[in-house]
């Protein structure tokens, strides 16, 4: 599953640690994120978390619905949380999160490391 939007005009990667608070409480996986929102885990096996929107974000759960799931086909839910009252969410469930992004078109750079970290006021 990838990230998506309308045009992609731009595409990526995303990195994330999670928070202190989930890990200390939960431990550090994405288990955690399913025992804060109290999701059915008997039910349920939370394989991913999506993040969707700017202002007005919200929070999806990736899960294996193990009751619709057959032998020979997992079957993937995408379920969206609850998150109105949580105006600091994402400080609740990540310690640090890197996005990255590129040119839809680059083939190049994406893959490409950087030589120096600067400062813009330094040349302004």
């Amino acid at each position: 599953m990838k990230a998506d939007v309308q045009y992609n005009d731009f595409t990526g990667t995303a990195a994330a640690d999670i928070s202190d608070y989930l890990g200390s409480k939960y431990g550090d996986h994405l288990e955690s994120f399913a025992k804060y929102f109290k999701i059915d885990e008997n039910r349920f096996k939370i394989i991913g978390i999506s993040i969707y929107g700017t202002d007005n974000f919200y929070i999806s759960l990736l899960c294996v619905d193990k009751q619709k799931s057959k032998n020979d086909k997992e079957y993937i839910v995408k379920m969206s949380v609850e998150i109105e009252n949580e105006k600091d969410i994402l400080d609740i469930l990540f310690k640090r999160l890197h996005i990255v992004l590129h040119s839809k078109f680059d083939k190049k750079y994406s893959e490409m490391e950087y030589d120096e970290e600067v400062r813009r006021e330094n040349f302004h």
